[in-house]
């Protein structure tokens, strides 16, 4: 057997990398019948970055070639050894994996899977551990592979050998620690499964720490909690529900009214990880590229599972098909509705859209099954508008004379986004006054937003969606909504008709 680390050779030019690689060729013919592991192969054949993400460069053109015409070669020969290659990215080895007889994918190790690796990390280091513990740590440990377990355990034992000598003399003498459950929540602290490196984001990142960080919208909050959190709570039960639960939601409304910041709250406090994309960023001018760009993001929150995956400005790359004159952003649609149907795939997975015009989708994103749970995010009312105040106002230095009450009847037509803008523009005030003041010292001085200063600024704001466009917007979500209910009207009538061929 010749393994080959693959990833070791990415730094070397090209002509040093064909002479390793011949060289290990060689060797595995010395010693036929051989096995060639090309291990991290992708790493070697990667796709340019100035290409849009998805051709390969030309050294990479080059290498691809060689070790295509090497497999070809020595096929026709029908030498007795075999390469393997085991390839993380499909698409960045596509013209190569075609000389392959064999496609093994292998998934995420299941709950039961990852105790047995857990156990077999133990057993391999003369550790104790009861084999109730590792199951459950195995079922908080979802995306793990098997090195993500051997760097826990080797964590955990780290962590075990810092805590405080016990005072129980039985343990003293022993060479190895026994682990325990705080060793084991400790190692997995701040620890990213390698999976999941540069593609998830904390839940909690930005500060955000779950509901708590959201004023208003309890409706929405509400709807979001039955549907991530119960599965959670109540697991059992729902293992046994034969069909598959709405997981996937459009949250629509105007600009500025809170629904991207719900949906990264509420990935905080369900303690999901938080994949999300811009619309735009999926685009991209090369053949194919958009769609296999939708395909790596699906890819990447199955391994991620349990996942929050948000498109925000959906609008931008699921239009309506046939209006494109390019036909990338139809291929895209259609790309979409494949991914959203794959149910195995999905598994674990909350697929959540925001928008502003949801007029201009492609209806078929929102038929059942896919993007069918529809939520309104509106414009906050005066008990809202409250509770935003409140939240917002938790983490700035205020005054006792402030009365939110009193901004809240002067900021009626203002969106979330609008309060915090006041919010800020108080702050920024503040600080100037410090700058200002007479006696030019701003050592230890904190700026405190005080009432009148507060009801000044929001005396001189004014909503960053006027009267006009919130009656257009509101046009629009009503015509949205009839089209809803009158393509649900038809369905229903055409149910029992008897279709035939006149």
């Amino acid at each position: 057997m010749v393994f080959v680390s693959c990833s070791k050779l990415t730094l070397e030019k090209p002509a040093t990398i064909h002479q390793a690689l011949s060289g290990h060729i060689s060797e595995a013919l010395d010693h036929a019948p051989s096995l060639i592991i090309l291990d991290d192969l992708d790493s070697l054949i990667a796709p340019s970055s100035d290409l849009g993400g998805s051709q390969p460069s030309s050294s990479s053109a080059a290498l691809i070639q060689f070790l295509a015409d090497i497999l070809d070669e020595y096929e026709e020969q029908q030498r007795n050894f075999c390469g393997i290659g085991p390839i993380a990215f499909i698409a960045t080895v596509q013209t190569l994996t075609r000389r392959f007889d064999f496609h093994v994918n292998l998934p995420v190790p299941a709950a039961a899977e990852r105790s047995a690796m857990l156990r077999h990390e133990i057993q391999k280091r003369s550790l104790q551990c009861s084999d109730d513990l590792l199951s459950d740590i195995a079922s908080k440990c979802d995306g793990y592979d098997a090195y993500d377990l051997e760097i826990l355990v080797d964590r955990s034992v780290h962590a075990a050998i810092g805590r405080p000598f016990s005072v129980d003399l039985g343990s003293v003498g022993k060479k190895k620690p026994t682990l325990v459950r705080d060793d084991f929540l400790q190692a997995m602290q701040n620890f990213l499964p390698v999976a999941m490196r540069d593609i998830t984001k904390p839940a909690n990142e930005g500060g955000r720490s779950g509901w708590e960080d959201v004023g208003g919208l309890d409706d929405i909050q509400n709807a979001i909690k039955e549907m991530l959190e119960l599965p959670s709570k109540f697991p059992n039960i729902f293992a046994q529900a034969p069909l598959r639960m709405r997981s996937n939601v459009l949250l629509y409304g105007p600009p500025g009214c809170g629904k991207t910041h719900i949906v990264a709250a509420a990935a905080a406090a369900c303690s999901l990880r938080f994949i999300s994309v811009k619309g735009p960023e999926l685009l991209n001018k090369y053949i194919g590229a958009s769609e296999q760009a939708v395909r790596d993001i699906f890819s990447k929150a199955a391994a991620a599972a349990p996942c929050l995956l948000f498109f925000d400005e959906f609008d931008s790359i699921a239009p309506k098909r046939g209006h494109d004159n390019t036909g990338v952003t139809d291929r895209v649609v259609n790309q979409f509705l494949t991914e959203l149907d794959g149910v195995e795939v999905l598994t674990g997975v909350f697929v959540f859209a925001a928008t502003s015009r949801p007029d201009l989708l492609d209806a078929a994103l929102l038929r059942p099954g896919r993007l069918d749970r529809l939520l309104f995010c509106d414009f906050p009312s005066p008990k809202e508008r409250s509770d935003i105040l409140k939240v917002l106002s938790q983490k700035l230095p205020t005054a006792d004379d402030v009365d939110l009450d009193l901004i809240v009847g002067m900021t009626e037509g203002f969106s979330g986004a609008d309060l915090q803008a006041l919010l800020s523009d108080a702050q920024l005030e503040a600080v100037h006054e410090i700058l200002d003041s007479e006696d030019g010292s701003t050592t230890g001085k904190m700026p405190v937003i005080t009432g009148s200063l507060l009801n000044s600024i929001a005396s001189k704001a004014k909503p960053s969606v006027s009267e006009a466009e919130k009656r257009r917007l509101y046009d629009i979500y009503g015509q949205f909504l009839d089209s809803k209910r009158s393509a649900a009207a038809q369905s229903r009538d055409a149910k029992g008709k008897r279709a035939t061929l006149a």
